[in-house]
Formats: structure tokens, C-alpha cells, sequence
């Protein structure tokens, strides 16, 4: 008996296979038209790949990268709750338990720094030791050089009279970016330099730690550092005391920040890959010849760089020649200025491009 199905369609027993023979039967084939997937099923598609790619580097058998995420988490002043989402809290702090950075010292020596002049020197001791000593044609004053590693790069500015380095505030309770306060001081390089508190219903800034401008204290927590400052002949000061302790001690322009990368030589401690996470960063070194290395690492995807660990900091700044270094505020506020222009890609969690901050490092 054949019954009616709408889905099938009538043929005769000739287009069916051999064995069927006779009188004209009438069978039925499926209709084999194919439909088309719904916009929204590939959406649904996508996001399932994505949640299954997820699970699998948040519990799959890559340490690293579960290590990484939830000490960059951690590494944060507003995304420590990421960290939380994928993982219990005890198990996030065993985590950050694993990576820890001890840092070098409490107080430079200033008399270790000797200034050298190296115009007659042609022979180098390595390749890091010749990008800072080899000076561009026509310019003592500093140079810049590109930084790139595997899963960083950034720009290492050089400068060889670093009594031209200065703190310069912004005249705005909003602050400025980094590239508006090195055009209003004309300064040949410019890096940002302290953290900052932010009212976020108003956006006005004001100094998250102590800070000294000029020779004389803006700031003082009233906590013993760590205190990263110069004094009147160039000489990179690392102490940990307050501002007003600092001043005292001849520190000219001085900011409150850390943790300290080496002290007199020696650099600081760690485990595991440092902690802290991978952010873009800031920091200033002085060599012991008094050269200094102003140095901004990209990140968060920045010119495609994921960004540095603290550790990272000690040993990028190690191989050129370091002998007092001081990380600075890093993250979205990281930025380095040639003669106006941006030279690196700042990136926040809340987008790309500059933030204005309260402070910058200049060179006049």
C-alpha cells in the first residue's frame, strides 16, 4: 500500500534501482533540498568554539597560561575579579603563591655613580653595550632604540645628561596624556611616571603617593617609600623613606613608586616567572658610568606585544647595563614621546590610545 507523504516525490519504477520490474510502480524519494543555516546559528556556533577554547586553556594541562591570566588579573588595580570567574579564590592565590618577586635593597649608594666620558671608545663589549654608547650622529643629548622579544617589544630612550631629566606636573585636576605635556614642555622625550587616584563620577586626579617637584615635597604619603628620585648632579636615588626624608637627602624631583628592579648592582629575586603578570610598563635605570635608561615595554596587544612580567623589567634592564632600576606606573598609562610624536601603542582594558595622567618624566 503506498501512502501519501508530502516530503516525498512520485517517479516511475525506471529511475529506480535494477531488481524492480513489471508494471509501472510508484515509489517515493526524500526530497534532498538542503536549507540554509540561520545568521544566528553561526553566532551560536562561534561562541560555543570560544567557551570550549576557554575551558581548555582554563583547565587544560597549560599551566603557564592559567598561571598568567590570573596573576595579570592580579597585576590590575580594577580586573582583580577575572581572576574569580574561572577560579575558586583559594585556588587563585595558590597560583599567585607560586610567583613571587623579592626586590633588591632599601637605598642606592650615590657615590658608586661615576660619570664617563665615552666619545673616544670604539671597541664594545657586547651589542647592548654599543646601543648605549654608540650616539646617534649629531645628537649627545639621548637616543632611542627599539626593543623586541618574543612576547614584548617597546622603546629603551638613552640619555646621556640626565641632569635634563625633570617631573613635570600637569596644570589640569584632570591631568593631560604624555604627548600633551612633552609638546607644553618641549621636551625631547617623555615618559609618564606616578600612579594617581581618579574620581570616576568627575574624573579629577590627584597623587595616589608622595611625590617631590622641584626641589621641594607636592606630596607625602607619610610612608617610608619606596622612592625613586634624582638629585642636582644627575644621580638616580632609590630609597626607601618619605618624601620629606627624601628631600632632605637631595632628591630634586622624586616619586613614590616600585617595587625597586636592582639596587647597586644587584638585581631582585624571584620565582617562578616574577608574578605580576604580563601589563605594559614603565621603568628608569642608571648605569654606573650615569647614563640613564628610560624604558616602556608595550602590551595588551599593543604593536602586537602581550606585554612583561617584573622580571622581565630586571633582565631587560640588567642587559643594558643597569646598576640602580625602579619600575613606574605601568598598564594603560604607559607611553614614551620623541619630540611630539607617540612612539608606542598605549593600551587600557577600557581601549587603545593615551590616558591623561598626572605626571610625566620629561628631558628637556
Amino acid at each position: 500500500m503506498i501512502k501519501k507523504i508530502s516530503a516525498y516525490k512520485l517517479i516511475k519504477s525506471s529511475e529506480v534501482e535494477k531488481g524492480f520490474t513489471g508494471e509501472i510502480q510508484t515509489v517515493f524519494i526524500r526530497n534532498r533540498k538542503k536549507k540554509k543555516l540561520n545568521w544566528y546559528t553561526y553566532v551560536l556556533i562561534f561562541v560555543d568554539i570560544c567557551a570550549l577554547v576557554c575551558f581548555f586553556f582554563a583547565y587544560g594541562p597549560y599551566d603557564k597560561i592559567r598561571d598568567l591570566f590570573v596573576q595579570t588579573a592580579f597585576g590590575t588595580n580594577t580586573h582583580k575579579y577575572l581572576a574569580y570567574v574561572l577560579y575558586s579564590e583559594e585556588y587563585a592565590q595558590k597560583i599567585a603563591e607560586k610567583h613571587t618577586f623579592t626586590a633588591a635593597g632599601n637605598t642606592s649608594n650615590i657615590s658608586d655613580i661615576v660619570f664617563v666620558d665615552y666619545s673616544d671608545k670604539v671597541v664594545y663589549a657586547n651589542e647592548y653595550e654599543e646601543a648605549v654608547l654608540k650616539k646617534n650622529e649629531g645628537n649627545d643629548l639621548y637616543k632611542v632604540i627599539r626593543i623586541k622579544e618574543g612576547k614584548y617589544s617597546g622603546y629603551l630612550a638613552i640619555i646621556y645628561d640626565p641632569k635634563r631629566i625633570h617631573l613635570y606636573m600637569s596644570k589640569s585636576r584632570y591631568g593631560n596624556t604624555v604627548t600633551e605635556l612633552a609638546k607644553q614642555t618641549k621636551a625631547v622625550i617623555a615618559t609618564n611616571a606616578s600612579g594617581y587616584y581618579i574620581n570616576q563620577e568627575t574624573y579629577e586626579k590627584w597623587p595616589a603617593r608622595s611625590l617631590i617637584v622641584d626641589g621641594k615635597v607636592y606630596y607625602d604619603s607619610g610612608r617610608n617609600g619606596p622612592m625613586v628620585g634624582m638629585n642636582k648632579d644627575g644621580v638616580l636615588m632609590l630609597m626607601k623613606t618619605t618624601a620629606n626624608r627624601a628631600e632632605e637627602a637631595g632628591m630634586v624631583w622624586g616619586i613614590e613608586f616600585g617595587p625597586f628592579l636592582i639596587v647597586n648592582g644587584e638585581p631582585s629575586t624571584y620565582t617562578g616567572n616574577g608574578g605580576g603578570g604580563l601589563h605594559p610598563r614603565t621603568c628608569i635605570g642608571q648605569r654606573k658610568d650615569g647614563i640613564v635608561l628610560m624604558l616602556v615595554i608595550n602590551g595588551r596587544g599593543g604593536e602586537g606585544s602581550m606585554g612583561a612580567t617584573l622580571a622581565d623589567l630586571v633582565e631587560i634592564m640588567m642587559r643594558y647595563g643597569a646598576y640602580n632600576a625602579c619600575n613606574l606606573d605601568g598598564g594603560g598609562s604607559s607611553a614614551m614621546v620623541e619630540n611630539g610624536k607617540l612612539l608606542n601603542k598605549p593600551v587600557s582594558y577600557q581601549g587603545a590610545g593615551e590616558r591623561n595622567v598626572l605626571d610625566v618624566l620629561v628631558v628637556y
